[in-house]
């Protein structure tokens, strides 16, 4: 049966790769898409402008020419031989230029064309051919060339698009009136794409086939670089769940990227090192529960069922008790841990003297203390130092490291306390004889459940977080705790508290 807190993968998952691809390939495909259309709009308005020009500067040449051969009562379409060296330039000039040139009277008829040069060796017919004879310029087009002396505009003709330019012809012999107009000339041409916009087109095509090419293989090589890292944390994730903590992610890279991979990992570091220190709690824990639980099991037992004596009974009650006292200390200690993570620990802040809570606390291990034969120094001359702190929490960090000193001090060795004063802070060391601790040892041994002396961890009366929340505490005051060992035969634990003010 499925657990009911566990969310299932939703049907139809997308492919993070596949979609970064195409919204990269769409990009890139939309961005060339507008580049060449704005680039054929110019190159084509470019030409367009080329070609309208030219086709202006040669009709104006050639109207000039016939406002200087032909006179008003001479614009029709009969022959003669000015007419024929006309007809005989707009040839030249429609083969040239690759349009259409032709002479219009004032009414839009045209009366001059180049079909006819060539056709018969005596021109005693019209100058026109049966084709222009049909077409008439439209009103609207004479009509601007009389206002603007010049005109544009694009025609339909047999269903094709034509540009069509006129430029007007003004008699030379009339003054500026309304009848200096004599005429126009007109270029068409048609209106499709040029040579030049063509050869544009078709390279642009092939660079943008080319880029497009190049830049989905720069972008799928990209988008694979990123989803990979993605990929192998997944990979990770499960792993995580299946309870192995030992994959990592492959960093390649230096950028932020990398910085995510090399996070990762460090997550992955502190959730193997948290399961290892879990294992080894659950471990200790149960040692440090089944041992003392038989021991009273089995005193009480023995006294139930009348194997110990009643003059010993008093002596194993004794023990009991301090077993039973031992699991207590260990179950408030877990207790205040979790309390602490959890920022659920209230402090009770006070001006206290210090230096009389470190007698106290001394004091409570007097039996332990005389039957090593441990000398205490630095007491003999001692202040009062006066901390702001919970008197209570303290009192438990000093009770924990003198119980840590007396523990490992070796017989007729000593416990040298010392307080000071460091700016705002009051500084308390608590050294002693015996093993010292290692340099390896030394940045592990605030850590939760984790105990120096492996050896030794079946002995000692802890489940190794005794230091963990002593650092807790300390830090909660604003202070700092660490451990200096500078020879084999003695260990130092100093911590700073603030001051009282």
């Amino acid at each position: 049966m499925a657990l009911s807190g566990l969310k299932s993968k939703p049907k139809g998952r997308g492919n993070i790769f596949l979609t970064y691809f195409l919204m990269f390939a769409s990009i890139f495909l939309v961005t060339f898409v507008v580049l060449g259309t704005s680039l054929i709009i110019l190159v084509n308005k470019y030409a367009i402008d080329e070609k309208t020009n030219l086709l202006r500067e040669n009709t104006q040449s050639i109207a000039k020419n016939v406002s200087q051969t032909l006179i008003v009562n001479n614009m029709n379409s009969d022959y003669s031989y000015e007419k024929e060296v006309i007809c005989e330039s707009l040839l030249v000039v429609s083969n040239c230029i690759d349009s259409d040139v032709f002479v219009c009277d004032n009414e839009g008829k045209i009366i001059l064309c180049r079909e006819q040069v060539g056709i018969s060796p005596y021109y005693d017919a019209s100058m026109v051919c049966d084709k222009h004879k049909k077409f008439k310029v439209k009103d609207n087009l004479i009509q601007r060339v009389f206002e603007d002396g010049n005109a544009f505009a694009s025609i339909t003709i047999d269903n094709k698009e034509y540009y069509i330019v006129g430029t007007a012809i003004i008699a030379p012999t009339y003054s500026h009136g309304e009848n200096d107009i004599i005429g126009s000339v007109f270029a068409i041409v048609e209106s499709g794409t040029t040579e030049l916009v063509s050869s544009v087109l078709k390279i642009f095509i092939i660079v943008a086939v080319i880029c497009l090419l190049a830049g989905c293989i720069m972008i799928w090589l990209l988008t694979k670089r990123m989803v990979t890292p993605l990929r192998q944390m997944s990979a990770a994730a499960k792993s995580f769940a299946l309870g192995d903590f030992s994959y990592r992610v492959k960093i390649s890279s230096n950028d932020e990227l990398a910085d995510l991979e090399y996070a990762f990992n460090e997550m992955a570091d502190a959730l193997d090192k948290l399961e290892n220190s879990r294992r080894s709690f659950v471990a200790n824990v149960s040692h440090e529960l089944k041992t003392p639980m038989t021991s009273i099991a089995g005193f009480i037992d023995g006294i139930l069922d009348g194997t110990i004596p009643k003059d010993k009974q008093e002596y194993y009650l004794k023990i009991v008790s301090d077993e039973v006292r031992r699991l207590s200390r260990l179950v408030v200690a877990m207790l205040n841990m979790s309390k602490m993570e959890s920022g659920d620990f209230e402090m009770k802040r006070k001006n206290y003297n210090i230096t009389d809570q470190i007698i106290h606390i001394l004091l409570t291990f007097e039996q332990k203390i005389e039957k090593k034969n441990i000398e205490i120094r630095g007491l003999e001359d001692a202040k009062p130092y006066r901390v702001n702190a919970d008197a209570d929490m303290i009192y438990q960090v000093i009770y924990n490291l003198f119980d840590n000193a007396v523990k490992f001090t070796n017989e007729n060795g000593y416990i040298n306390i010392s307080l000071s004063e460091k700016g705002n802070f009051i500084e308390v060391s608590i050294a002693n004889s015996g093993e010292g601790i290692n340099k390896a040892e030394l940045s592990r041994i605030f850590e939760r459940f984790y105990k120096v002396d492996k050896s030794r961890s079946l002995d000692a009366k802890g489940a190794g977080h005794g230091l963990y929340i002593v650092k807790m505490v300390v830090e909660m005051h604003g202070g700092r705790i660490w451990a200096e060992s500078n020879s084999e035969n003695e260990a130092c634990f100093i911590f700073l508290l603030p001051k009282a003010k």
